[in-house]
């Protein structure tokens, strides 16, 4: 018997060896075969420096904190702009690192118009703040923090584009460049997924190249856990009074944070609550007034920012929201002029200097999620270039966010990461 199991077995293993030979070639060429079927020609002109994370605040000027809350105080009025229930939410540094992009490819007056327009005062050399932000923001862990930057061009822009400009991509900006071919639908997929994977698959655009000559993209993703949680148990169901009725069920977290500062003006209070990484002021409009006659004066996100504070305890009752946003920064800045900036002859010539280009679109994605947790946030800026030829308080103040209200998140580094209006809390 054991003679002949023994026969059986020699017998077997040659058909065997043959089988499962011709299997594993077919897997093989079925492989190969799918992965030149998604294969996609890029060329990379830049790739970024290496970059260790950093907690050196002091190392950050305080003049280019200051010219970065500039900046959002002028912007974020225009941007935050909605009708009726609509939310908003708007990332100042996200639209700073991507114009910066395009300031260092700038000459001329283009390149003096655009450090006016991004308070870049004197002789601030912003790559070199801007090299020390991109460090100070990176965190990983219960608090994660990330920024990138890409550059994208057709393949035939390659040989056009000024190697300085390149330069400055990779060392002050940590940026890759890439040249590809914009035709090809999958180089779209690839870009939208290369935004989908820094923003945490909280954001996947549609992006479509196929009229742009080049596309400069920033992107954040922000999550923080609060100092002190909210406690779930703590939640109640209450209304919430929006522009256009009252909504009912909605879910507010409750928690009394002691010894808190807080700021009161006349058209509206503030309180911030601290997370593990930065914090979040909110902002209480009076009954009757709106968020966004607030942002309209260049002067409130200001006076919220520097304004002296008092402290007392404070009850807060904060409504939990989820939501997406997608703006056309040109046509919301209309009035701050940028538009005409980087479309009437601008000087393009250190990023393209045998050429001449405008910049034909700038557009900004976001999502925040605010939860007993702490919050979650993500930004995505896209901008496409083209060639051519107080009163008395009681001891425990409440703050029922019951009412449409704006909240400002900025993080350890002191900049200003996102600004937000929710007008209704159960809108995604």
């Amino acid at each position: 018997m054991t003679m002949k199991k023994e026969s059986n077995t020699r017998t077997l293993s040659p058909r065997l060896r043959t089988i499962t030979f011709l299997i594993c070639l077919s897997i093989l060429a079925t492989a190969v075969i799918g992965c030149e079927a998604k294969k996609i020609s890029a060329s990379t002109l830049a790739k970024p420096a290496a970059v260790e994370p950093s907690t050196l605040y002091d190392e950050f000027s305080d003049a280019f904190r200051k010219a970065l809350w500039e900046f959002a105080f002028k912007t974020s009025g225009s941007a935050l702009t909605v009708k009726d229930d609509g939310n908003a939410l708007y990332s100042p540094i996200s639209l700073y690192y991507a114009l910066a992009m395009v300031e260092a490819g700038a000459g001329g007056h283009t390149k003096g118009e655009l450090r006016a327009f991004l308070e870049m005062l004197g002789e601030t050399d912003a790559g070199a703040e801007l090299q020390k932000l991109y460090a100070l923001m990176l965190h990983e862990g219960t608090s994660e923090e990330l920024i990138a930057n890409a550059v994208w061009m057709r393949s035939e822009l390659g040989d056009l584009v000024g190697q300085d400009w390149l330069d400055q991509l990779a060392n002050r900006f940590y940026a890759s460049a890439f040249k590809v071919d914009f035709k090809d639908k999958a180089t779209a997929e690839k870009m939208s997924k290369w935004v989908e994977e820094q923003t945490r698959g909280k954001i996947k655009p549609e992006v479509d190249p196929t009229e742009a000559d080049m596309i400069l993209m920033n992107t954040l993703y922000f999550k923080a856990e609060w100092a002190e949680a909210f406690e779930e148990i703590s939640n109640r169901q209450d209304s919430f009074y929006a522009p256009s009725g009252t909504l009912a069920d909605v879910t507010f977290m409750n928690n009394t944070y002691f010894n808190q500062e807080y700021l009161v003006a006349d058209l509206f209070r503030a309180s911030a609550i601290k997370l593990k990484n930065g914090k979040i002021d909110f902002i209480l409009p009076n009954e009757g007034v709106l968020p966004e006659t607030l942002l309209a004066s260049p002067d409130f996100l200001k006076t919220v920012y520097e304004s002296e504070r008092q402290t007392a305890d404070i009850a807060f009752s904060i409504p939990k929201f989820s939501y997406k946003t997608k703006i056309d920064i040109f046509e919301k800045m209309k009035a701050l002029g940028l538009r005409e900036m980087l479309q009437n002859n601008p000087d393009l010539s250190v990023m393209l200097p045998n050429s001449e280009a405008i910049v034909s679109q700038i557009t900004q994605e976001a999502f925040i999620d605010l939860n007993e947790d702490g919050v979650e946030a993500a930004a995505y800026t896209q901008i496409d270039i083209n060639l051519t030829s107080a009163p008395v308080m009681d001891d425990v103040i409440e703050m029922t966010f019951d009412r449409p209200f704006i909240y400002v998140i900025s993080d350890d580094a002191g900049v200003p990461l996102f600004v937000g209006v929710v007008n209704n809390p159960l809108a995604s």
